[in-house]
C-alpha cells in the first residue's frame, strides 16, 4: 500500500475537511507515492516513538498531534530534534488531528463508548461550510488528468466519499480571435471538439487551489470553467465533544474512583462542586473547556477534559458548572487504539500495511 491509499482510507473514516482552521493535519513529511513497510499509531512524535517506529519496522508515524503545528522558519536541533531524526531514518510523518476528533467514529466517540457511557449525543456538530461545483470541459484524453489534479487539490469529498465526480460527454465550439495560440484549431475558424463536461465539489478553503490545479493541468490556453454555490450540510454525525449517561448514577466518591481507573490517574483535578449524584456526563478529548456551556445545555452535570486554564476552571465554579480535569495526554493516549479500529473497518476485507500501536509511555506530566 502506498501513503495515498492509506491517506484516501483515514479520509473517509476521518475526513480532513473536519479539521479546524488552525490544524495542520494531513501528510508532514513524506510522499504520496511512497510504499508503506508498517505504521506505527501514536499520539505525538517523540524520541520515544521514532525509536518504536524503527524498532517495529515501520516507515511511516500515523500521529495524533501533527509534528509540525505552526509555520516554522527552520528546524531547531533542540526543538525538533525527534523530528529530524524521523526525517532522518526516512521515516513518513502523517497526522489525523481534529479531523479524527470530529469524526463520527473518532477518538471522542471511541472513548465515549470505552466508558460505557449511552444514550449519546454530539456537544457541538460540526456547522456546514461553503461548498461549490466547479465544471470544466476537456478532451476526453486529458480527463484523468484534470480531474487528479482537482482531487489532489481537495476537490471531490462529499460526506464520507472522495474522488467524487460527474462526467458527460459532448460537442463544444469555439472561434480562436486572432493572437490565439489555440490547443486544435485555427484563428479566425469556427471549430468544434468532443470534450468531456466533468464536475465535481469542492469546499470552500479549497476552491482557490482547485482551481489553479485545473488551469495548471488543463491542456487548452483558457479552459472554460463554471463555479456554482451548492448548499451541502454538515454531517449530522460530525461533531466535537459527546454527551452521555453512565452506566449507573454515582455519587462524587464513586465517580472519582472511577475516572482516576479508567484514565490511569493518580489525581483528578475537579474544577467546580461534584454533583451528589452523578448520572449524565460529557467528554471531550484534549482541550475542551470551551465546550462547558455546550455540556451544560445538553444536560451534563461534569465536563471531563483534558486541558483547563485557571481562568477556566475559575468561570466554572463560579458559574455553576463542573469539569473533571484528566489531562491532555491521559485524555489522548486512546488514539492508537481508536484509529486501528476505525482503518480496520473501513478496509474491510482489504490488505493493510502491519499496524503497530505505540506502547512508548511519554507521558510529560508526572504527578507526586
Amino acid at each position: 500500500m502506498r501513503i495515498r491509499e492509506l491517506y484516501d482510507l483515514i479520509d473517509t473514516v476521518a475526513p480532513f475537511r473536519l479539521q479546524q482552521e488552525y490544524d495542520n493535519a494531513g501528510l508532514i513529511v513524506g510522499s504520496m507515492d511512497d510504499d508503506i513497510r508498517g505504521v506505527l499509531l501514536c499520539l505525538d512524535v517523540t524520541h520515544e516513538t521514532v525509536e518504536e517506529a524503527d524498532r517495529v519496522g515501520a516507515n511511516l508515524i500515523l500521529s495524533h498531534h501533527p509534528p509540525i503545528f505552526r509555520a516554522i522558519k527552520k528546524l531547531d536541533a533542540i526543538q525538533h530534534s525527534a523530528l529530524l531524526a524521523a526525517i532522518r531514518m526516512d521515516m513518513a510523518l502523517l497526522a489525523a488531528h481534529t479531523n479524527f476528533d470530529a469524526a463520527p467514529e473518532g477518538l471522542n466517540i471511541f472513548v465515549a463508548r470505552r466508558m460505557g457511557l449511552t444514550d449519546l449525543g454530539i456537544l457541538e456538530r460540526h456547522e456546514s461550510e461553503r461548498h461549490y461545483k466547479v465544471v470544466t470541459f476537456v478532451p476526453p484524453e486529458f480527463r484523468e488528468q484534470v480531474l487528479e489534479a482537482m482531487f489532489a487539490a481537495g476537490a471531490g469529498h462529499t460526506g464520507s466519499y472522495s474522488r467524487t465526480s460527474f462526467r458527460t460527454t459532448g460537442t463544444g465550439w469555439f472561434m480562436p480571435d486572432p493572437g490565439a495560440h489555440p490547443f486544435v484549431g485555427e484563428e479566425d475558424s469556427l471549430t468544434s471538439v468532443e470534450e468531456d463536461r466533468v464536475e465535481t465539489i469542492v469546499s470552500g478553503r479549497d476552491l482557490t487551489s482547485v482551481l489553479k490545479a485545473l488551469t495548471g493541468a488543463h491542456p487548452y490556453e483558457e479552459p472554460a470553467v463554471d463555479v456554482f454555490e451548492e448548499h451541502v450540510p454538515g454531517s449530522p454525525s460530525a461533531g466535537l465533544g459527546h454527551v452521555g449517561s453512565l452506566p449507573h448514577a454515582m455519587n462524587p466518591e464513586e465517580f472519582v474512583a472511577f475516572i482516576k481507573a479508567f484514565f490511569s490517574l493518580s489525581v483528578l483535578p475537579v474544577a467546580g462542586t461534584l454533583p451528589q449524584a452523578i448520572e449524565r456526563v460529557a467528554f471531550c478529548s484534549g482541550s475542551g473547556s470551551s465546550l462547558l456551556p455546550a455540556a451544560s445545555r445538553a444536560g451534563a452535570q461534569v465536563l471531563i477534559t483534558g486541558d483547563v486554564t485557571y481562568h477556566d476552571s475559575l468561570d466554572a465554579s463560579q458559574g455553576g458548572g463542573c469539569v473533571a480535569i484528566v489531562d491532555h495526554y491521559s485524555s489522548e493516549r486512546f488514539f492508537a487504539a481508536a484509529m486501528e479500529e476505525s482503518l480496520r473497518s473501513a478496509a474491510g476485507d482489504s490488505e493493510l500495511p502491519p499496524l503497530h500501536q505505540s506502547s512508548a509511555d511519554y507521558q510529560p506530566v508526572r504527578f507526586w
